[in-house]
């Protein structure tokens, strides 16, 4: 391996953190990186160079400017350095993403996350075991991984573990320690998308649109619609929303949640009330994390509605939502009903989640009203005119 010809001296905690990511990107990746952090050449110099290029722009913290267009042989954006600059900006907390006059995918970006090789030894004793729960995600063609939803460990899942398991798939098992550095890996899998492993079969039965399906018994919903519920939080009327999910689990119906700002008195309320799965955002996480579990949660619906499953939306404060990407896309002009396209994008994808097919297939959106919303034109627009209001008893 060739000795690095740069010496960075008194590194914060999160810089070095930073050279550790960068050090670890393939050549091609390293490129890509130099050239958007203002490398005039990335093909003609070496690695050592371009890591200096990029740790020095990061350790001046000086923003970056735009790729500037150029005759000659158009360049090649690889499809994860939207996910590596993601990365850069939430251990900085600065800034990273690809500015509004460049090309951004904002259906798949997935963070990106390296592992080191499995080290048998240490596999075999299967230390520190841990129970881990999450969606699964791909990094570009490779890597099969999820981020626990119970304890934020990253697990790798080996692509021959089980055949089943898909991208966007919910998954729960059993992880251990698999090398030296304690990175965890996937030893024992309990369930697939909410179903025991031991049972689960991948089905195929995408949604063929057609009208909104029957009405929940004893409700005032149909099921595969929209609606507003005339209160702020799921917490503010935990008996109504108690009884409205068992009666849609009684139907088999999945119910999944999506819910910012949360406290950490209000967990036990939000796990009594007995989703399925609670994609829950934490009052103090970052921009990022927010942009990244709205799209988990939409790209596991948008999973579950392709194996034909009758699924039920809990989606609080999307107002809050959209703020939250706004900010992690805060380069962006806001230039569509006052928010980033990035979270009109967004809102409006949630939303597009409820629908109804043939053979009594459904995904119905419940969403909360705070009378703030209403001075927010995304949310007019997008949600509130769309749906119909119901106040629960």
């Amino acid at each position: 391996m060739t000795k690095p010809t740069y010496e960075f001296k008194n590194l914060t905690k999160s810089q070095q953190a930073c050279l550790s990511l960068i050090e670890s990107l393939g050549i091609y990746e390293l490129r890509a990186l130099a050239r958007i952090f203002g490398d005039a050449s990335p093909t003609t110099i070496k690695r050592n160079d371009h890591i200096k290029i990029v740790m020095e722009k990061i350790i001046s913290g000086e923003d970056l400017k735009p790729i500037p267009m150029r005759q000659g042989r158009p360049y090649k954006e690889l499809s994860n350095i939207e996910g590596i600059l993601a990365e850069l900006s939430q251990i900085t907390g600065k800034d990273y993403t690809l500015k509004t006059n460049q090309q951004i995918n904002t259906t798949n970006q997935t963070k990106a996350v390296i592992f080191r090789q499995a080290e048998q030894e240490i596999l075999q004793k299967k230390l520190f075991p841990l129970e881990v729960s999450g969606i699964v995600k791909q990094n570009g063609d490779k890597d099969l991984f999820l981020i626990s939803q119970n304890n934020g460990k990253i697990v790798f899942i080996p692509k021959d573990f089980d055949a089943r398991i898909k991208p966007n798939d919910y998954i729960s098992g059993r992880a251990v320690v698999m090398n030296a550095d304690k990175e965890y890996i996937l030893e024992k899998l309990h369930e697939i998308n909410y179903q025991t492993a031991s049972t689960y079969k991948e089905s195929i039965g995408e949604y063929v649109l057609d009208v909104p399906s029957v009405k929940l018994a004893n409700t005032p919903f149909v099921l595969g619609g929209k609606y507003v519920l005339n209160q702020e939080r799921f917490t503010n009327n935990v008996p109504a929303i108690k009884s409205l999910i068992q009666k849609l689990k009684k139907e088999k119906i999945i119910t999944l949640a999506c819910i910012p700002n949360v406290m950490y008195e209000d967990l036990m309320d939000l796990q009594s009330l007995g989703f399925d799965n609670a994609f829950l955002i934490k009052y103090d996480e970052n921009p990022f994390s927010t942009y990244e579990t709205v799209t988990a949660f939409i790209d596991h619906t948008t999973r579950l509605q392709e194996q034909g499953k009758n699924i039920a939306l809990f989606v609080q404060d999307i107002t809050t939502l959209a703020n939250g990407i706004d900010f992690a896309f805060k380069n962006n002009t806001k230039a569509l009903m006052g928010h980033t396209e990035m979270a009109v994008d967004c809102v409006k994808r949630l939303v597009r989640l409820a629908k109804a097919g043939q053979m009594q297939k459904h995904t119905t959106l419940f969403t909360t009203l705070d009378n703030a919303d209403l001075f927010d034109q995304t949310y007019v627009s997008a949600v509130y005119k769309v749906s119909k209001k119901v106040d629960l008893k």
